[in-house]
């Protein structure tokens, strides 16, 4: 009981250091998004009905996913220690990994509000139909929030300076987003290009998520990419767990 009270303390004040911080950063989390889903959906059809919107919102949530790791977990866990917060978190009786559970759970709520937007929006101006098992949505996302969130905690543990995390997590996930197939397809690159690119897990997350959502394909079609995640998540878990310093 007292464990689940520090959780939910220190999930509430995730979001309260969010809102104090910049505010209105937060209407621009969830007003991005929607702008390149507008932008693209237009840019790459001749009509609203096209399948690039169906193509860009799975892509899209996807990158977000990259982002809320790498910005949203690295440059916060930076910014934290600069600002003497981690020491203060360090001497509460708190586990560590209360805490972290608690930024998880708060990464994954502002993805959910970003989703939900975005298929809102999809669904509304370009008739985006999500057909897939919503649990098997729900799964993917969860692992692939958690893969990147474990690869964002290595940028929160190595940058001394919320500037260097800033500039790391920029130089990760702005060219993932867009070799990621998150934006552009990545078959229009040659096949040694796309086949070089589907290595990487941002990939792997976004077309496996893209082929349960709006593809309605089953979980398990994707196995082996689950694996590599999963193998990513680890890796991403014990790199962060030996190089992670609270002061």
């Amino acid at each position: 009981m007292m464990l689940l009270r520090m959780f939910l303390t220190q999930t509430k004040m995730h979001f309260l250091w969010y809102f104090r911080r910049d505010g209105e950063m937060m209407f621009w989390t969830l007003a991005m998004p929607v702008f390149f889903l507008v932008l693209f959906s237009f840019a790459f059809s001749d009509g609203a009905n096209s399948r690039s919107s169906t193509f860009l919102v799975p892509g899209i949530i996807g990158a977000q996913v990259l982002s809320s790791g790498f910005w949203g977990v690295g440059v916060m866990l930076a910014t934290f220690r600069e600002k003497h917060l981690l020491r203060r978190v360090y001497i509460t009786p708190m586990p560590a990994w209360v805490f972290f559970a608690s930024l998880v759970v708060y990464r994954v709520a502002l993805l959910a509000a970003q989703a939900i937007i975005l298929i809102t929006v999809g669904a509304l101006l370009f008739h985006v139909r999500i057909i897939g098992n919503p649990f098997e949505i729900l799964a993917i996302l969860l692992l692939g929030t958690a893969t990147f969130v474990s690869l964002g905690t290595i940028i929160g543990a190595l940058a001394r300076t919320t500037e260097s995390a800033n500039n790391i997590a920029s130089i990760l996930t702005v060219p993932l987003a867009f070799l990621s197939d998150a934006y552009v397809p990545i078959d229009r690159f040659p096949h040694a290009v796309s086949a070089t690119l589907r290595l990487l897990p941002s990939t792997q997350f976004i077309e496996t998520f893209r082929g349960v959502s709006v593809y309605g394909e089953p979980l398990g079609q994707f196995a082996v990419w689950i694996g590599v995640l999963v193998l990513w998540t680890i890796a991403g878990t014990l790199i962060s767990a030996r190089t992670f310093r609270w002061v």
